[in-house]
């Protein structure tokens, strides 16, 4: 399945035709996909289709024995993680992973480890500051102290705060309430529209395809299914799979 390209003024992420293999299994096989700008693209599908493995081909954890990863109309495919990150891909992993023996304030000041200027780091954390008023309220708070839906903002906040082109978000809605999951998705939302290309990885369909602008499935390391939101909703894999 090949991707077909279109002229932009920006070109975010091509994924073409990539094979990733651990030992001689591939794990994924001919996948094909875009994440545009200025839209939320979504990944779905159940537990070892290959999803995380397509996160660390993108981030360059494990990268493609064959095939090709385009960011920004640069080739990333072999490059290092961090010089991927540099380009301005951020990811909040599945879980969270905050560093809960540091202060709120100290694990968004990790994601912008790469930023070499002052005056950036605070009008950047001034705008997360903005979309999660919590986390400067307990600024000077243990992470590790705070609740799941807490920790979960700690974690959206620290990937922002690279002012990244393009947030990949991995099962965001894991161990939280079903108010907490609704909040998640709003600020996802938000910050898709405040000119951010989200690619969110995740298992809650409904919801994901209640703010997603285009998706896909993937099943046994292959896609299956693509398209828009409203045509996922349609697609006979996604209602056999999802929806019963």
């Amino acid at each position: 399945m090949s991707v077909k390209r279109e002229k932009a003024g920006f070109e975010p992420l091509y994924i073409d035709n990539v094979y990733v293999a651990y030992g001689k299994a591939d794990v994924l096989s001919d996948v094909s996909m875009e994440i545009l700008p200025g839209r939320i693209t979504c990944l779905l599908g159940g537990n070892g289709a290959g999803k995380s493995t397509l996160i660390r081909a993108i981030l360059g954890l494990t990268p493609p024995r064959q095939g090709s990863i385009a960011f920004d109309g640069v080739d990333i495919t072999h490059e290092a993680p961090h010089r991927i990150v540099a380009r301005g891909i951020a990811c909040i992993p599945e879980g969270r992973r905050i560093f809960p023996k540091m202060s709120v304030y100290e694990n968004l000041l990790m994601g912008a480890y790469q930023e070499k200027s002052r005056a950036r780091i605070r009008a950047t954390l001034e705008k997360v500051y903005a979309l999660f008023p919590r986390l400067e309220e307990r600024s000077r708070q243990l992470a590790g102290t705070m609740s799941g839906g807490e920790q979960a903002m700690v974690s959206i906040g620290r990937g922002l705060m690279r002012a990244p082109k393009l947030l990949v978000i991995d099962e965001p809605s894991l161990g939280l309430s079903p108010a907490l999951v609704n909040e998640n998705f709003r600020i996802i939302r938000k910050i898709c529209e405040e000119g951010t290309a989200v690619f969110l990885v995740e298992q809650n369909v409904r919801q994901t395809l209640a703010i997603a602008h285009y998706g896909y499935v993937l099943s046994q390391g292959r896609v299956v299914a693509g398209g828009t939101a409203e045509d996922l909703k349609k697609a006979e894999q996604v209602q056999k799979a999802y929806f019963g």
